[in-house]
Parts: C-alpha cells; structure tokens; sequence
C-alpha cells in the first residue's frame, strides 16, 4: 500500500473511532438519565414517613439526606 492511502486508512479509521467513542459517551449519558428518572418517579411515589425511614427528606430541589454527617468519624474516645 501506498503511503497516501495508508494515511487515508489511517484518519478515517480514526475520525470513525472518535465518532463511535463520542456515541458510547452520549449512550451512558441517556442511560444515568433514564436511570434517575426512573429513581426519581420510584421516590415520588414514597410518602414522608417511607422517606423518612430510608434517611431522605423532600425538598424543593428534589431528595436530600436527613443525616448527612452520619458517615463521618466523630472524636475519638479513650
């Protein structure tokens, strides 16, 4: 093979690479959207009280936690 028609191989080889990478990239993003979608209906349909009792509270902006801190090491003791 030539070199001017391995260099042509070679930028559509990978102009196509890119293009599918970029695809994959927007396919993972609509799938997270579908998933929090789907996660934000599932929570919708809980009232405070089930909320309340995974650790969730609702507020304006959606969910949030109701111990945010719980995670974290206190003061050591002893």
């Amino acid at each position: 093979m030539s070199l001017e028609i391995d260099t042509i191989f070679r930028s559509r080889a990978n102009s196509r690479s890119v293009l599918f990478s970029a695809l994959r990239v927007c396919v993972a993003e609509f799938r997270n959207y579908l998933r929090r979608r789907e996660t934000n209906r599932a929570l919708s349909r809980l009232n405070e009280s089930e909320l309340k009792d995974i650790g969730l509270q609702r507020t304006e902006l959606g969910y949030s936690e109701l111990h945010d801190d719980r995670f974290k090491l206190g003061p050591r003791r002893g």
